[in-house]
């Protein structure tokens, strides 16, 4: 198998076959595209998702909250609650264990979330540091990645690629500048840490969108992919209309990555009925975040994803970040 996701036929066939005794309670379970769990609680929504992080170790910490947080908040509900297992190769320093229990302090602080259980432990099983997080939060109601409808509209929050471009930032520096990107041009891309989290934006679209997603591995191309999978729909969108911040571009470029075929956590996707666009429009407006809309939601078509003339025809994207460690 390759490095990163397993494919979606794999986990159809071996792993979402496999789930263990039927609940009534789960209202959503394993599934392409699905960004979290589900459990109906009796009147109030239990919403969980895990996360392993493995892409990044200077910035481990902060993307062990904002990245799982995430998955949570574009259900339309409020992270509250963390449990992270804490995974150190042999050799590793307290100075490493400090510096990333400190990174996801901030970060949880920042977020309003509680780390309330987990597991720390030394292990030959990673040559580098690994978190499993679990997030959870609950609510009265949620969104899914399934909901979208053909005439919705497709917006999108930041740039795509961001935090493939805080990680090459941070953890490939020296590389970036051998390939020719300015000092200045990294600074402003390790700073991109900070727009990761879209738990505020979500929760203010909520009521709104027909369906929310969170693209990772893969980027925006496979984000908006397991959209469509999710919802069986097309979806068409205009490339240059898709924003990538000028850090980014620099980045990806020096490293041949293409920054919609990236991990892009802090986009958030969002379908949206037409009727309704302006009014998501000025909510994003009055939060000040950069955001576009980039396309519509189309009946199947024979494709998933239509990205200028690009398509794809499946949910799965190699995101090609993985392959530099």
């Amino acid at each position: 198998m390759k490095i990163g996701k397993v494919h979606p036929a794999l986990l159809q066939r071996l792993v979402f076959t496999r789930r263990g005794a039927a609940r009534g309670d789960v209202v959503v379970g394993p599934a392409i595209g699905e960004d979290a769990a589900v459990v109906d609680l009796g009147g109030k929504y239990l919403v969980a998702h895990t996360d392993p992080i493995t892409g990044s170790v200077n910035l481990l910490g902060s993307l062990a909250v904002y990245v799982p947080t995430n998955d949570v908040a574009v259900r339309g509900v409020e992270p509250m609650w963390l449990s992270v297992a804490l995974f150190l190769p042999p050799g590793a320093s307290e100075d490493l264990l400090d510096a990333i229990t400190r990174q996801m302090d901030e970060a949880a602080r920042r977020l309003g979330v509680t780390i309330v259980g987990g597991h720390t432990e030394v292990t030959k099983a990673v040559t580098r540091p690994v978190a499993v997080v679990t997030a959870m939060g609950v609510g009265n109601r949620f969104v899914s990645t399934s909901g979208a409808k053909p005439g919705d509209v497709v917006v999108m929050t930041k740039s795509a690629g961001q935090e493939a471009a805080s990680i090459l930032a941070s953890d490939f520096a020296e590389e970036a500048l051998k390939r020719g990107v300015p000092s200045e041009t990294l600074e402003r891309a390790r700073g991109l840490i900070a727009e990761i989290s879209v738990a505020a934006v979500a929760l203010e679209q909520a009521d709104l969108a027909t369906s929310m997603h969170d693209p990772t591995e893969g980027g925006v191309a496979n984000g908006l992919a397991e959209i469509a999978y999710a919802s069986k729909v097309s979806i068409d969108v205009r490339r240059e209309d898709v924003v990538v911040y000028r850090e980014v571009e620099a980045l990806c470029r020096a490293f041949r990555i293409d920054p919609l075929e990236t991990l892009s956590s802090g986009v958030l996707l969002a379908t949206v009925p037409r009727g309704r666009l302006g009014e998501a429009l000025e909510r994003l407006q009055k939060l000040g975040v950069p955001h576009a809309v980039i396309g519509e939601v189309k009946p199947p078509s024979g494709y998933l994803v239509k990205i200028g003339d690009r398509r794809y025809n499946e949910p799965y994207v190699e995101d090609k970040l993985f392959a530099l460690f």
